[in-house]
């Protein structure tokens, strides 16, 4: 029997992206509570973003940093009546095997993955990049250490796009009666989701008090705790099933903070 089965987990990803991690909580027996805290908007302008999607044939490498930047440059390649498949006219890298999955659903080859996940490690081992002219598509408030390793590393020219934003909102209504019934664990996929629980007030120190935080990575880590919240589980890599493994281990009953939640 999982150990989480029965525990109440919030998932605070926007509606577009809960699907994966809640089907993988409901597989283990888990009760997943949806209260979105961001949600993924639209640049504030596109005039960059197509006069670059345009032209996308005329880069050496196209670079995707997350799943929501392919789903908005998909979206915006379709909106301007360029075709997907002029993507196969260049060479395009994921950040992780989460972008890459996505982009193979779309029959997007994608021809480099970083063996560690992540924006530097991928800006420090992309291949054949010197001269190279690359187009990085990109969120709000991505990292700009990708664009700097790679002008770095003598690429001739770095064009870094913002395709789309990730806007903290407070829990909706519905979502914080839920809360307010009491939940095992909280989960954290972006510093934004953890910025969209803090617009609960001071409320969310009486919800999220004995209850197990996880986060999907080092930078979300550091923002929760920079909020104020314990952090007892952290993803070894920025996966939805290495999330939910960490989350497990904090439950087991020797990890630190086993016995908190709901029901304790």
């Amino acid at each position: 029997m999982s150990i989480l089965r029965g525990k109440r987990v919030a998932v605070t990803r926007s509606d577009e992206q809960a699907d994966a991690l809640c089907s993988k909580l409901e597989a283990l027996g888990a009760v997943p509570v949806r209260c979105p805290t961001i949600r993924i908007g639209p640049p504030s302008s596109y005039e960059a973003v197509d006069a670059a999607l345009r032209a996308v044939d005329t880069y050496d490498w196209v670079v995707l940093t997350s799943a929501n930047g392919v789903r908005a440059v998909l979206a915006r390649l379709e909106e301007i009546g360029v075709p997907t498949a002029r993507l196969g006219g260049t060479k395009v890298a994921a950040v992780g095997r989460v972008t890459a999955g996505v982009l193979a659903d779309h029959g997007i080859a994608v021809a480099f993955i970083p063996e560690v996940e992540g924006s530097r490690s991928l800006a420090e081992t992309l291949p054949d990049v010197t001269e190279r002219g690359i187009l990085v598509a990109q969120g709000e408030k991505a990292d700009p250490i990708l664009a700097k390793v790679l002008r770095g590393r003598g690429a001739r020219r770095v064009d870094t796009l913002t395709v789309y934003r990730t806007i903290p909102i407070p829990p909706s209504g519905a979502a914080l009666e839920e809360l307010r019934r009491g939940v095992d664990a909280i989960t954290f996929t972006s510093p934004s989701t953890v910025a969209g629980f803090m617009g609960l007030g001071q409320e969310w120190r009486e919800i999220a008090h004995g209850v197990i935080v996880a986060s999907i990575g080092p930078t979300t880590t550091a923002a929760g705790r920079a909020s104020g919240f314990e952090v007892h589980a952290e993803a070894r890599e920025r996966t939805i099933g290495a999330l939910i493994d960490a989350l497990v281990s904090a439950f087991a009953p020797s990890a630190p903070g086993a016995g908190k939640g709901a029901g304790q």
